[in-house]
Protein backbone atom coordinates (compact mmCIF):
# COMPACT_ATOMS: atom_id res chain seq x y z
CA UNK A 1 0.00 0.00 0.00
CA UNK A 2 1.45 3.37 -1.05
CA UNK A 3 2.12 5.85 1.72
CA UNK A 4 0.41 9.22 1.56
CA UNK A 5 2.97 11.92 0.96
CA UNK A 6 2.87 15.71 1.07
CA UNK A 7 1.88 16.03 -2.60
CA UNK A 8 -1.15 13.75 -2.06
CA UNK A 9 -2.25 15.89 0.89
CA UNK A 10 -1.93 19.06 -1.17
CA UNK A 11 -4.01 17.54 -3.98
CA UNK A 12 -6.72 16.52 -1.52
CA UNK A 13 -6.80 19.99 0.01
CA UNK A 14 -7.07 21.61 -3.43
CA UNK A 15 -10.01 19.34 -4.34
CA UNK A 16 -11.80 20.12 -1.06
CA UNK A 17 -11.21 23.85 -1.44
CA UNK A 18 -12.45 23.79 -5.05
CA UNK A 19 -15.59 21.89 -4.09
CA UNK A 20 -16.28 24.30 -1.22
CA UNK A 21 -15.82 27.31 -3.49
CA UNK A 22 -18.19 25.85 -6.09
CA UNK A 23 -20.89 25.07 -3.52
CA UNK A 24 -20.72 28.50 -1.87
CA UNK A 25 -20.74 30.19 -5.27
CA UNK A 26 -23.81 28.25 -6.36
CA UNK A 27 -25.50 29.04 -3.04
CA UNK A 28 -24.90 32.74 -3.60
CA UNK A 29 -26.49 32.54 -7.02
CA UNK A 30 -29.67 30.92 -5.72
CA UNK A 31 -29.80 32.68 -2.36
CA UNK A 32 -33.09 34.52 -2.11
CA UNK A 33 -33.22 38.18 -1.15
CA UNK A 34 -36.31 39.45 0.66
CA UNK A 35 -35.62 43.14 0.06
CA UNK A 36 -33.85 45.31 -2.49
CA UNK A 37 -32.77 48.78 -1.34
CA UNK A 38 -31.93 51.69 -3.67
CA UNK A 39 -31.13 55.34 -3.25
CA UNK A 40 -32.91 57.91 -5.40
CA UNK A 41 -29.85 58.21 -7.64
CA UNK A 42 -30.16 54.46 -8.36
CA UNK A 43 -33.64 54.85 -9.87
CA UNK A 44 -32.69 53.01 -13.07
CA UNK A 45 -31.47 50.01 -11.08
CA UNK A 46 -34.69 50.12 -9.07
CA UNK A 47 -36.96 50.11 -12.12
CA UNK A 48 -34.89 47.38 -13.77
CA UNK A 49 -35.43 45.24 -10.66
CA UNK A 50 -39.17 45.99 -10.75
CA UNK A 51 -39.39 44.87 -14.37
CA UNK A 52 -37.39 41.73 -13.55
CA UNK A 53 -39.70 40.81 -10.65
CA UNK A 54 -42.80 41.58 -12.73
CA UNK A 55 -41.57 39.34 -15.55
CA UNK A 56 -41.33 36.47 -13.05
CA UNK A 57 -44.77 37.24 -11.63
CA UNK A 58 -43.43 37.91 -8.13
CA UNK A 59 -45.55 39.89 -5.70
CA UNK A 60 -43.79 42.74 -3.90
CA UNK A 61 -44.59 45.92 -2.02
CA UNK A 62 -42.60 49.10 -2.54
CA UNK A 63 -41.59 51.53 0.20
CA UNK A 64 -40.67 55.04 -0.92
CA UNK A 65 -39.23 58.00 0.92
CA UNK A 66 -39.02 61.28 -0.98
CA UNK A 67 -40.84 64.55 -1.55
CA UNK A 68 -43.65 66.05 -3.59
CA UNK A 69 -42.37 68.27 -6.36
CA UNK A 70 -45.39 70.58 -6.12
CA UNK A 71 -44.69 71.84 -2.57
CA UNK A 72 -41.53 69.99 -1.46
CA UNK A 73 -43.44 68.25 1.37
CA UNK A 74 -42.13 64.90 2.59
CA UNK A 75 -43.53 61.66 1.16
CA UNK A 76 -43.09 58.25 2.83
CA UNK A 77 -45.42 55.36 2.00
CA UNK A 78 -45.62 51.70 1.15
CA UNK A 79 -47.66 50.89 -1.95
CA UNK A 80 -47.84 48.76 -5.08
CA UNK A 81 -46.04 49.34 -8.39
CA UNK A 82 -48.46 48.91 -11.29
CA UNK A 83 -46.07 49.98 -14.06
CA UNK A 84 -42.41 50.87 -14.47
CA UNK A 85 -40.12 52.21 -17.16
CA UNK A 86 -36.69 53.71 -17.51
CA UNK A 87 -36.14 55.76 -14.39
CA UNK A 88 -39.80 56.13 -13.43
CA UNK A 89 -42.62 54.02 -12.02
CA UNK A 90 -46.35 54.24 -11.38
CA UNK A 91 -47.21 53.83 -7.71
CA UNK A 92 -50.62 52.82 -6.35
CA UNK A 93 -51.20 54.28 -2.89
CA UNK A 94 -53.34 52.49 -0.31
CA UNK A 95 -55.94 55.23 -0.78
CA UNK A 96 -56.33 54.18 -4.42
CA UNK A 97 -54.59 57.29 -5.74
CA UNK A 98 -52.03 56.75 -8.49
CA UNK A 99 -48.83 58.83 -8.56
CA UNK A 100 -45.76 58.91 -10.78
CA UNK A 101 -42.40 58.61 -9.04
CA UNK A 102 -38.93 59.36 -10.36
CA UNK A 103 -35.44 59.64 -8.92
CA UNK A 104 -33.98 62.22 -6.60
CA UNK A 105 -33.33 64.69 -9.43
CA UNK A 106 -36.57 64.04 -11.33
CA UNK A 107 -38.89 66.91 -12.17
CA UNK A 108 -41.43 65.45 -14.63
CA UNK A 109 -42.92 63.06 -12.07
CA UNK A 110 -45.05 64.04 -9.08
CA UNK A 111 -42.62 62.63 -6.52
CA UNK A 112 -38.84 62.55 -6.33
CA UNK A 113 -37.62 59.46 -4.46
CA UNK A 114 -34.58 59.58 -2.19
CA UNK A 115 -34.95 55.97 -0.99
CA UNK A 116 -36.73 52.93 -2.47
CA UNK A 117 -37.12 49.46 -0.97
CA UNK A 118 -38.72 46.53 -2.80
CA UNK A 119 -40.24 44.14 -0.24
CA UNK A 120 -40.56 40.74 -1.92
CA UNK A 121 -43.45 38.57 -0.71
CA UNK A 122 -42.93 35.58 -3.03
CA UNK A 123 -40.34 32.78 -2.91
CA UNK A 124 -41.15 31.13 -6.26
CA UNK A 125 -43.72 31.29 -9.05
CA UNK A 126 -45.17 28.67 -11.38
CA UNK A 127 -46.38 30.19 -14.63
CA UNK A 128 -48.58 28.32 -17.12
CA UNK A 129 -51.31 28.91 -19.70
CA UNK A 130 -54.87 27.90 -18.82
CA UNK A 131 -57.17 27.31 -21.78
CA UNK A 132 -60.20 29.47 -22.55
CA UNK A 133 -63.64 28.42 -21.38
CA UNK A 134 -67.20 29.37 -20.46
CA UNK A 135 -68.33 29.70 -16.83
CA UNK A 136 -71.64 30.27 -15.05
CA UNK A 137 -70.30 33.37 -13.27
CA UNK A 138 -67.33 35.03 -11.62
CA UNK A 139 -67.29 32.73 -8.58
CA UNK A 140 -67.12 29.47 -10.61
CA UNK A 141 -64.50 31.12 -12.80
CA UNK A 142 -62.21 31.99 -9.88
CA UNK A 143 -62.89 28.64 -8.22
CA UNK A 144 -61.70 26.83 -11.35
CA UNK A 145 -58.48 28.85 -11.43
CA UNK A 146 -57.86 28.03 -7.77
CA UNK A 147 -58.80 24.37 -8.16
CA UNK A 148 -56.37 23.80 -11.04
CA UNK A 149 -53.54 25.39 -9.05
CA UNK A 150 -54.30 23.39 -5.89
CA UNK A 151 -51.79 20.65 -6.77
CA UNK A 152 -49.14 23.21 -5.76
CA UNK A 153 -50.51 23.61 -2.22
CA UNK A 154 -47.54 21.74 -0.77
CA UNK A 155 -45.40 24.73 -1.74
CA UNK A 156 -47.55 27.04 0.40
CA UNK A 157 -49.49 29.03 -2.20
CA UNK A 158 -49.59 32.66 -1.11
CA UNK A 159 -51.45 34.06 -4.07
CA UNK A 160 -52.56 33.35 -7.62
CA UNK A 161 -52.51 36.08 -10.26
CA UNK A 162 -54.09 35.96 -13.71
CA UNK A 163 -53.65 37.86 -16.96
CA UNK A 164 -56.30 37.63 -19.66
CA UNK A 165 -59.82 38.84 -20.34
CA UNK A 166 -63.44 37.94 -19.70
CA UNK A 167 -66.54 38.87 -21.70
CA UNK A 168 -70.22 38.70 -20.75
CA UNK A 169 -73.65 39.88 -21.90
CA UNK A 170 -74.83 43.20 -20.51
CA UNK A 171 -77.92 45.22 -21.34
CA UNK A 172 -76.12 48.51 -21.89
CA UNK A 173 -75.20 50.99 -24.60
CA UNK A 174 -71.49 51.44 -25.20
CA UNK A 175 -70.21 54.57 -23.45
CA UNK A 176 -66.63 55.77 -22.95
CA UNK A 177 -67.76 57.99 -20.09
CA UNK A 178 -69.35 55.02 -18.32
CA UNK A 179 -66.23 52.93 -18.94
CA UNK A 180 -64.05 55.59 -17.34
CA UNK A 181 -66.31 55.75 -14.29
CA UNK A 182 -66.18 51.98 -13.81
CA UNK A 183 -62.42 51.85 -14.36
CA UNK A 184 -61.90 54.57 -11.78
CA UNK A 185 -63.90 52.58 -9.20
CA UNK A 186 -62.11 49.31 -10.00
CA UNK A 187 -58.69 50.90 -9.78
CA UNK A 188 -59.44 52.35 -6.35
CA UNK A 189 -61.00 49.17 -4.97
CA UNK A 190 -58.57 46.52 -6.23
CA UNK A 191 -55.01 46.83 -4.94
CA UNK A 192 -52.81 43.90 -6.02
CA UNK A 193 -53.76 44.20 -9.68
CA UNK A 194 -51.27 45.53 -12.23
CA UNK A 195 -54.03 46.68 -14.54
CA UNK A 196 -57.78 46.24 -14.96
CA UNK A 197 -59.79 47.75 -17.79
CA UNK A 198 -63.57 47.63 -18.31
CA UNK A 199 -64.96 48.07 -21.85
CA UNK A 200 -68.66 48.32 -22.69
CA UNK A 201 -70.09 47.32 -26.04
CA UNK A 202 -73.64 47.28 -27.34
CA UNK A 203 -75.18 44.31 -25.54
CA UNK A 204 -72.06 43.25 -23.70
CA UNK A 205 -68.89 44.12 -21.84
CA UNK A 206 -65.38 42.84 -21.29
CA UNK A 207 -62.71 43.19 -18.60
CA UNK A 208 -58.99 42.95 -19.33
CA UNK A 209 -56.73 41.85 -16.47
CA UNK A 210 -52.96 42.03 -15.96
CA UNK A 211 -51.45 40.06 -13.05
CA UNK A 212 -54.65 40.38 -11.06
CA UNK A 213 -54.65 38.62 -7.70
CA UNK A 214 -57.67 36.32 -7.42
CA UNK A 215 -57.85 37.26 -3.73
CA UNK A 216 -58.59 40.80 -4.91
CA UNK A 217 -60.95 39.59 -7.65
CA UNK A 218 -63.08 37.81 -5.04
CA UNK A 219 -64.73 41.19 -4.41
CA UNK A 220 -65.09 42.09 -8.10
CA UNK A 221 -68.68 40.85 -8.45
CA UNK A 222 -69.87 42.92 -5.49
CA UNK A 223 -68.08 46.03 -6.77
CA UNK A 224 -69.67 45.68 -10.20
CA UNK A 225 -73.13 45.08 -8.76
CA UNK A 226 -72.87 48.31 -6.79
CA UNK A 227 -72.42 50.00 -10.17
CA UNK A 228 -75.46 48.23 -11.64
CA UNK A 229 -73.43 45.62 -13.55
CA UNK A 230 -74.51 42.01 -13.12
CA UNK A 231 -72.25 39.28 -14.50
CA UNK A 232 -73.94 36.05 -15.51
CA UNK A 233 -72.41 33.49 -17.83
CA UNK A 234 -69.00 34.62 -19.02
CA UNK A 235 -66.36 33.60 -21.50
CA UNK A 236 -62.70 33.66 -20.51
CA UNK A 237 -59.80 33.95 -22.92
CA UNK A 238 -56.69 31.85 -22.42
CA UNK A 239 -55.20 32.91 -19.09
CA UNK A 240 -51.60 33.42 -18.11
CA UNK A 241 -51.48 32.05 -14.55
CA UNK A 242 -48.90 32.98 -11.92
CA UNK A 243 -49.02 30.74 -8.83
CA UNK A 244 -47.01 32.49 -6.11
CA UNK A 245 -45.57 30.31 -3.35
CA UNK A 246 -44.30 31.03 0.13
CA UNK A 247 -41.80 28.17 -0.16
CA UNK A 248 -38.89 28.04 -2.57
CA UNK A 249 -39.41 25.37 -5.23
CA UNK A 250 -36.41 23.06 -5.66
CA UNK A 251 -34.75 22.00 -8.88
CA UNK A 252 -36.14 18.45 -8.72
CA UNK A 253 -39.64 19.80 -8.04
CA UNK A 254 -39.61 21.53 -11.42
CA UNK A 255 -39.66 18.17 -13.23
CA UNK A 256 -42.46 16.84 -11.04
CA UNK A 257 -44.59 19.95 -11.68
CA UNK A 258 -44.27 19.63 -15.45
CA UNK A 259 -44.98 15.88 -15.32
CA UNK A 260 -48.06 16.42 -13.13
CA UNK A 261 -49.52 18.98 -15.52
CA UNK A 262 -48.86 16.70 -18.51
CA UNK A 263 -50.42 13.66 -16.79
CA UNK A 264 -53.39 15.28 -15.02
CA UNK A 265 -54.21 18.75 -16.37
CA UNK A 266 -53.49 18.65 -20.10
CA UNK A 267 -57.18 19.16 -20.96
CA UNK A 268 -57.21 22.47 -19.09
CA UNK A 269 -53.60 23.66 -19.17
CA UNK A 270 -51.02 23.86 -21.95
CA UNK A 271 -48.77 20.93 -21.02
CA UNK A 272 -45.94 21.79 -23.41
CA UNK A 273 -42.93 21.93 -21.09
CA UNK A 274 -41.75 25.09 -22.85
CA UNK A 275 -45.01 26.78 -21.80
CA UNK A 276 -44.53 26.03 -18.12
CA UNK A 277 -42.08 28.25 -16.26
CA UNK A 278 -40.90 27.88 -12.67
CA UNK A 279 -39.13 30.99 -11.38
CA UNK A 280 -37.03 31.09 -8.22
Amino acid sequence: MRRVNLIDILIILIIIFSAYSFITKESAVYEQVDEYYFTGSQIYKATNSMEFLDSKGFLYDTWVRGYWWSDNLAFMETGYVIDSGEGTFTFLRESGEIVEIGGRMSYKEQIGASEITLIIKTKSTVNYRMYSGTYDGLDPYLEEVSSIASFLNEFQIDDIAISGSIAFDLDIMASKVFDEQINDVLRKELFYVKDISFHSDDGGASIDLVQASIAELASLEGILEEQGIYVGELFSSDLNIFVRSGMEIGELDKYWIKEYIADNLSSKVDSDENSIHIRL
